[in-house]
């Protein structure tokens, strides 16, 4: 019976083992070390300059964390610490505390510390994570492709979730660089009750985890547009002349149109591949 009861384990951890795609993993960790990294450097060297163009690069960086994490249940992956593997651990408290001490090295130093310094975060956190990616590719070169399972649709509040983050996104480009204390600051604490009350939303198919588990590349795409023009808009009113309104509104209007088109896309039809269809 003891037997019978190990056999059974086994066939469960190798059927589970089939259904995490280690080389989606691994990629998935690069390139989320990689756009992370860019979004971190970005609102330093903002920061520096100007805070008050800080508000959507500060929500890109949460929403950033959640997609990944979405993503990660798409491959299979059980967000856990795994047991065996104090390293890890150990590992990811240190990356953490590196990434968070230069930060508040630059954040307490007066005049915010040397220039050069503002790309060590961001330089941490992709050497990190980025070369943890890596191991992760390595290992998984011999492993088996992992079962594909059929892909699921854009469920509805999904699309709508979609919708709305691009309108927030959006209406959050105007906010970059107003003057004055007491609006930044407004503005900072509406963008983090409206973060806080979205992670709520986590287990749902509304919640930020759910865009990483039902995107594909058309809303990937929207949304890495979106933050490429977020931060240059970012950029651009810290380190140049004052950004005049109709380009915050242009920028804002391209940003929402994108991420409200993608989410209305229709589903594309699946044709199950040869070995799938037998």
């Amino acid at each position: 019976m003891a037997r019978l009861y190990l056999d059974e384990a086994e066939a469960v951890e190798q059927r589970r083992e089939r259904r995490i795609d280690r080389r989606a993993v691994a990629w998935q960790t690069i390139l989320a070390a990689a756009v992370t990294s860019v979004v971190v450097t970005a609102y330093i060297f903002v920061f520096r300059a100007d805070s008050s163009a800080i508000q959507p690069l500060l929500f890109l960086l949460i929403i950033m964390s959640q997609i990944s994490a979405g993503m990660g249940e798409r491959h299979g992956l059980l967000w856990r610490t795994p047991r065996s593997k104090s390293w890890y651990t150990v590992f990811t408290v240190a990356l953490a505390v590196a990434v968070i001490g230069s930060f508040f090295f630059i954040l307490l130093t007066p005049d915010h510390g040397p220039f050069w310094f503002s790309w060590v975060p961001g330089a941490i956190f992709l050497i990190g994570f980025g070369g943890l990616g890596l191991v992760q590719l390595w290992k998984a070169r011999g492993s088996e492709r992992a079962v594909r399972e059929s892909r699921e649709p854009l469920p509805l509040a999904t699309r709508i979730t979609t919708a709305v983050l691009g309108v927030f996104l959006g209406a959050a480009t105007l906010s970059i660089g107003i003057r004055g204390d007491l609006i930044t600051s407004l503005v900072m604490l509406v963008l983090m009750l409206i973060v806080v009350g979205w992670l709520f939303a986590w287990m749902t198919d509304a919640g930020p985890a759910a865009l990483g588990r039902y995107w594909r590349w058309p809303q990937f795409g929207a949304y890495g547009v979106s933050m490429a023009a977020i931060i240059w808009l970012s950029l651009r009113s810290a380190y140049g002349d004052e950004v005049a309104l109709p380009v915050k509104l242009g920028v804002g209007a391209l940003v929402a149109l994108l991420m409200i088109g993608s989410a209305l896309l229709p589903e594309q039809k699946h044709v199950p591949a040869a070995n799938e269809a037998r």
